[in-house]
């Protein structure tokens, strides 16, 4: 189990190609996707894999440069393969990875996160 003090945010290491980075990302509960980096963080990644369309939360709709990749909770041992987006302006994980885990949010304070596995 891993402790985030940084409430609501936890230190994910994500992989794209030969790359490796670990970054503090929002936990999104409401966000049904994998990983979003920011809009500029692109340039460090290159050309994306794809082009995947996005329905906002007000209902507009944007495209987003996608890269395939892994992202990991930093202290847990699963590296989950995972569609990441350059989108926005925040380094966000969402239901897609935080679904593989126990998450638990203590009254604003913490985020606890352990292996949804059973071990």
């Amino acid at each position: 189990m891993i402790v985030s003090e940084n409430y609501p945010y936890v230190q994910v290491r994500l992989s794209v190609r030969e790359q490796q980075f670990e970054v503090q990302a929002y936990i999104d509960t409401g966000f049904d996707g994998y990983v979003i980096v920011p809009d500029w963080y692109g340039l460090m990644l290159g050309l994306g894999d794809y082009v995947s369309r996005w329905r906002l939360g007000d209902g507009s709709e944007v495209e987003a440069e996608d890269y395939l990749g892994t992202a990991e909770i930093v202290g847990l041992p699963m590296a989950i393969p995972a569609r990441i987006s350059r989108l926005g302006n925040e380094f966000i994980i969402g239901r897609g990875i935080i679904d593989h885990f126990c998450v638990t949010f203590n009254r604003g304070q913490t985020i606890e996160v352990e292996d949804g596995r059973g071990s």
